[in-house]
């Protein structure tokens, strides 16, 4: 369909400086390009065909694109682009033989290229695959600024491109502890739609299949404790619950519900937690959720043997007095729950997570649920696993892992190879029905966001050392890659001795507690010397690494690397310096000298808080995110102490 001719890649190179991935192409007379979809192409399809229209467009922006239906004598004459893109039940005539969400990239003698898939989502991600390759569109642009260079009018490579299947059947982000997120801008404690669309673009693009909303639902949090009730009158927004599940399922995601019982819209109350008593009142908020709430829209439903309004161990005196184990009756819940999805939505999948005592639960075989859950066995909270199932017990099982984790919250915490490590041990023991990734607060774990996508589709394949390679090319220019590896593989030793930005932040809240109580004992200093002596080498290499860093990349540069691991070292001075005073003042023989030295280390410290909280308040150099370290959008293990806590500790010494 219409006329085409190849030319050598350094020709089309020299005549048009356009960026190409082959020797050969497939070129055209006009600036035009028709995207042909089946009269009976599905929303999915019509989705990815205007993703397709747009991703062009931001390219080529001479480039006149129309989305039309495919018949066989469409314009035969036409001299453009032809891009042909559906499912294989849309296609007619297709012979291919693809599994679930894959696709092909071919070109075509009569056409220019299809974009086939297995199903809607594999011709979602053909479309994204093709613009990726084609046309330099990233998957993050919107949280890193990568913009994908722009060109005059598209010229196709020729392709031949076929995907292989997933590893893990689904691949979900966990909205969870996202405050530093739902802070930044607009309404407190809520992710805005604009904010969550750029989420759920994302992720699809990185071949996530399902979202979990879990924070979007409203914490417990939120309504019962001071720090939070302080901040704002926090309600749930179900119309913004509504919209996100639709934007989700329009961009081919599923969606995940957790069925906890503690979300602000309607919660138990605490008197009414124990089972026993309350099991009725249990199944009548579930039964609210999915027969009046937009929740009811789900695909998944997730829920843990654990408290049902506060993520901790299940616990209620009177059945412990009686000897009543939680395990069985967590059973009966589970069972209930089982019955009111089945009964309000046909086809949604309950999901098992094993978090904490979950998995001593199925250990001691004291938690054995209907045969048509699916199991998620967890993490420690840094994508590793000290232990795994012995037995599947003939349920389908996943993994639960963490990109973030809020002991971390703030800052990069890279470790590509512990995701590789992890799901190859899940493919190892038939684990791959389900790949959950908690990603915390989205932007500050990208790295790891991506590299969990990457494993969780082909963990073999998956090379970490490749990964920050590419990585960090991508997003701050080859010179500087080596250097920034360096810089973020030390940040990551940082946590061997030091275990995350808001622990070290915890660690000087606790001093200064004890201090303020007069419990000051002596601490070790030991380990926060060595974190601070590798936290500060990062910080040197990243600064060499920004002299290379292109000009275009160094708000990126500066928001991802630099600034991060700044203001780690900053909170560990903090901590150092705290316990630099806590020790002497613990040991203080009360004479003048001694005191007046106590008090120097006392006000030391106190400019090292100053000079934290200042950093924090200012943030990174990227103006988009301002506001984002602001010490008040910090959830609530812990902020930064505020100066007047410190002052009121100095007087009281």
């Amino acid at each position: 369909m219409g006329s085409f001719r190849l030319i050598p890649k350094e020709w089309r190179l020299l005549s048009r400086g356009l960026c190409l991935l082959s020797l050969l192409a497939v070129t055209h007379l006009g600036a035009e390009t028709r995207i042909l979809i089946s009269a009976d192409a599905s929303d999915v399809e019509r989705v990815a065909a205007e993703e397709l229209k747009s991703d062009i467009e931001q390219v080529c922006s001479e480039e006149v694109v129309s989305i039309d239906t495919y018949s066989e004598n469409k314009d035969v004459s036409f001299q453009g682009n032809t891009i042909r893109l559906g499912t294989i039940a849309s296609i007619s005539g297709s012979k291919e033989n693809l599994e679930p969400e894959t696709f092909l990239l071919r070109s075509m003698d009569e056409e220019a290229l299809w974009i086939l898939g297995a199903d809607d989502r594999g011709v979602l991600y053909g479309v994204y695959e093709f613009s990726k390759r084609v046309l330099g569109i990233d998957a993050l642009e919107y949280w890193t600024g990568k913009q994908a260079p722009k060109q005059t009018e598209l010229e196709i490579p020729e392709l031949d491109f076929r995907e292989q299947a997933p590893a893990f059947k689904r691949r979900g982000y966990f909205d969870n502890d996202n405050d530093m997120l739902a802070n930044w801008k607009g309404r407190k404690l809520i992710v805005e739609f604009d904010i969550w669309k750029e989420m759920i673009d994302s992720l699809a693009r990185l071949r996530y299949n399902y979202i979990d909303i879990h924070d979007l639902l409203g914490r417990s949090e939120y309504y019962l404790r001071d720090y939070y009730t302080e901040m704002t009158d926090y309600h749930t927004d179900l119309e913004l619950v509504d919209q996100v599940i639709d934007y989700a399922h329009s961009k081919g995601l599923l969606v995940q519900i957790p069925m906890y019982l503690g979300w602000e819209f309607m919660h138990l109350e605490m008197d009414e937690v124990c089972i026993t008593s309350h099991f009725d009142r249990w199944m009548e908020i579930y039964s609210f959720y999915l027969r009046e709430t937009p929740l009811g829209k789900g695909d998944f439903f997730l829920a843990r043997p654990r408290h049902p309004i506060y993520d901790w161990a299940y616990t209620c005196p009177e059945e412990e007095a009686v000897g009543l184990h939680p395990g069985p009756l967590m059973e009966a819940v589970f069972s209930g729950l089982g019955k009111l999805i089945k009964k309000y939505r046909p086809g949604g999948v309950l999901i098992c997570d094993l978090w904490q005592e979950g998995r001593d639960m199925w250990h001691s075989n004291q938690f054995n649920i209907q045969r048509e859950a699916q199991m998620l066995w967890a993490d420690d909270g840094f994508a590793q696993f000290e232990e795994w199932p012995e037995r599947h017990k003939a349920y389908d099982f996943g993994i639960y892992v963490h990109a973030g984790v809020w002991k971390n919250q703030v800052v990069q915490d890279p470790y590509p190879e512990r995701l590789k490590t992890a799901a190859q041990n899940a493919v190892s023991r038939n684990m791959t029905h389900n790949f959950l990734v908690n990603g915390q607060s989205f932007k500050p774990f990208i790295l790891n966001l991506e590299a969990a996508a990457r494993v969780a589709w082909d963990p073999v394949g998956f090379d970490s050392d490749t990964f920050y390679e590419e990585w960090t090319t991508r997003y701050f220019g080859e010179a500087a890659s080596a250097t920034v590896i360096q810089s973020l593989q030390l940040l990551r030793e940082v946590h061997h001795y030091a275990v995350g930005f808001r622990e070290v932040m915890r660690a000087s809240e606790k001093i200064l507690n004890n201090l303020e109580n007069g419990k000051a004992e002596s601490e070790d200093l030991a380990n926060v010397r060595t974190a601070l002596a590798l936290a500060q080498k990062s910080l040197e290499l990243a600064e060499e690494a920004k002299a290379s860093v292109p000009d275009a990349a160094l708000d990126a540069f500066d928001d991802q690397v630099l600034f991060p691991v700044r203001i780690f070292v900053e909170n560990l001075h903090l901590l150092k310096s705290l316990i630099e005073f806590n020790n002497a003042y613990a040991n203080n023989r009360r004479d003048s000298r001694t005191r007046e030295r106590v008090r120097g280390l006392g006000l030391h410290a106190r400019d090292q808080l100053l000079n934290l909280r200042t950093s924090l308040e200012l943030g990174s150099s990227w103006e988009k995110w301002k506001g984002w370290y602001k010490p008040e959008n910090f959830r609530i293990h812990t902020p930064p102490p505020k100066l007047e806590d410190f002052d009121r500790v100095l007087e009281g010494l």
